[in-house]
């Protein structure tokens, strides 16, 4: 029995993952034909991994040199509340800062995006590095064609 329960929480776990990521190729494609003008002669020609990315702040900053772990609540409070009486006018930015961190509010996924189109009669592949949301809607696009592009 637990075994198929095993079974069965893979499959589910592996199913949401193809459908994020699935999601997430829509969305690129969408996002990239519009900003093209929608040309007639458009293929897909691949789309890398979905990669989870979280953004860093000046407060993630200061608390690993300080050696604290995000996760850890009532020392990250301990540190921003020490911080906030050492500099004030940071006082907001650090509480902004935590809320982010704990809610979760800095991810966001990395998409590399490779089609075939025409661009003035004549076909060319173009690559795009794509940021999403967490409901994979296009934060920032970036061409990437000409540029050497590490995949980690």
């Amino acid at each position: 029995m637990r075994r198929c329960l095993l079974i069965l929480i893979l499959f589910c776990c592996s199913c949401m993952n193809s459908e994020l990521q699935s999601r997430a190729e829509q969305s690129a494609e969408h996002y990239i034909k519009n900003r093209l003008g929608n040309p007639v002669y458009f293929k897909t020609v691949s789309f890398s991994a979905l990669q989870k990315r979280r953004y860093t702040t000046s407060l993630d900053t200061s608390l690993d040199a300080a050696g604290i772990n995000a996760g850890d609540q009532r020392r990250v409070k301990a540190y921003v509340d020490s911080e906030n009486g050492q500099r004030p006018d940071l006082s907001v930015k650090n509480e902004k800062d935590v809320y982010n961190i704990q809610h979760d509010k800095l991810t966001y996924y990395l998409l590399i995006y490779s089609f075939r189109t025409d661009l003035a009669g004549v076909k060319i592949t173009m690559k795009y590095r794509l940021e999403l949301d967490t409901a994979c809607n296009v934060i920032h696009a970036t061409d990437i064609t000409n540029i050497k592009v590490k995949e980690q």
